[in-house]
């Protein structure tokens, strides 16, 4: 080929190249460009250095210069942006150890009623069985003449026995778990323990039926110091609900002032609903001070709810009276033990917990039960009559 001619091809390709890397943006392909350029240089040279000599005349090459700058502008070109598309990252965020809060997130609801800390609980540690006296009624006085027998007047007497019930609970951990110095789970465990046996009790003391190993609780027939037949039935929650059970509630000669309303939560919400006629609330329900109208409530999910459509007819709902007129003794104090040996080759750590308690109505009708009542649907009078 002749070298002037490859020498001109060379020349155009060389200011090919200077346009296409203003606007070329890929590295490799920048890069691809500057190899091109050295080489098409060299040959360059070549070309000129035989033409020197064939010719023997200078022959003025293209300013080495110009040449030396054209490279240096697509070095640093694809310098500049092989730098703008590298992310920086600093030394200190590589390899950093993961993190850890110091505390564990709470659950952040209640789980057990608040009747189990309002209850009268006494310390009987070490005992088995329980008996507690109650006052049934007391006598009247009478007219006495001169010289007859005076009126008899003795108070009427009587007892429930409150036998011994055992309550457990298990739970098992990692070892890892134990050991990790960020997180208390050891105290969450022991935390659990605790809720996992008031959440009982407060189940045990609406609900428990009195047989052996059982509570007998406010809403149990084996109750004995409640009568059932002081037992009220509601059919729905309306706006004369709360005064027909604080006024059956007691003797004849006072309304109590002491009284607790026990309930589903369901059931508070029908009294917070109530509305007049003209819109306004039947009661003033403070949930701060935990009243309606005053009167004190304890929500318990143990007991039904009257305002349910699902619940039945005859079935224990409301409870109201003085809570210390139920006990709760506790026969021993709550034993927690830890073992590593169940299952020592898992690496599980296992606790257990134990108490001996019970609970019993111990007040003559101290509870007014109320229940739920369906009303009977009208008979069906459609059949057919006789002629006249």
């Amino acid at each position: 080929m002749n070298l002037i001619k490859r020498k001109s091809e060379i020349e155009s390709r060389l200011a090919e190249i200077r346009k296409a890397s203003q606007d070329e943006t890929d590295v490799e392909k920048l890069t691809a460009l500057e190899n091109e350029v050295s080489s098409l240089q060299e040959e360059r040279a070549m070309i000129e250095k035989k033409m020197s000599i064939a010719n023997q005349t200078e022959v003025k090459l293209v300013n080495v210069e110009t040449n030396s700058e054209t490279k240096e502008m697509l070095e640093q070109r694809g310098k500049d942006l092989r730098e703008s598309r590298t992310i920086k990252v600093s030394s200190d965020g590589i390899l950093l150890p993961t993190h850890t809060g110091k505390t564990i997130g709470e659950y952040p609801f209640k789980e057990f009623s608040s009747i189990v800390d309002k209850v009268n609980l006494i310390n009987l540690n070490g005992g088995e069985t329980y008996k507690k006296s109650y006052v049934k009624s007391h006598g009247v006085a009478g007219n006495t003449t001169e010289a007859n027998a005076y009126t008899s007047t003795e108070p009427t007497f009587d007892y429930v026995t409150i036998s011994k019930v055992k309550l457990t609970c298990y739970t098992e951990i990692t070892e890892e778990l134990e050991k990790l110095p960020d997180l208390p789970y050891q105290a969450e465990v022991l935390k659990n323990i605790e809720i996992s046996l008031k959440k009982k009790i407060a189940s045990q003391i609406i609900l428990g039926n009195g047989s052996t190993n059982n509570f007998t609780g406010i809403f149990s027939t084996n109750a004995s110091a409640i009568e059932t037949s002081k037992d009220i039935g509601i059919t729905t929650i309306d706006e004369t609900t709360l005064d027909k059970i604080i006024y059956a509630y007691g003797g004849d000669e006072e309304v109590e002032g002491d009284a607790v309303l026990i309930l589903n939560k369901n059931d508070l919400r029908a009294f917070a609903t109530l509305r007049t006629t003209e819109g306004r609330k039947v009661h003033n329900v403070d949930y701060k001070a935990q009243t309606i109208d005053g009167i004190p409530y304890i929500i318990n999910s143990n007991c039904s709810a009257i305002s349910d459509t699902a619940t039945t007819d005859g079935t224990y709902c409301i409870a109201y009276g003085s809570l210390k007129n139920y006990e709760v003794p506790v026969f021993s104090p709550v034993e927690i033990a830890k073992s590593t040996d169940y299952k020592f080759k898992d690496g599980i750590i296992c606790y257990k917990a134990s108490v001996f308690t019970g609970g019993n109505v111990i007040g003559f009708n101290g509870f007014l039960r109320v229940k739920k009542s369906v009303p009977t649907p009208p008979e069906n009078n459609s059949g057919n009559q006789e002629e006249d």
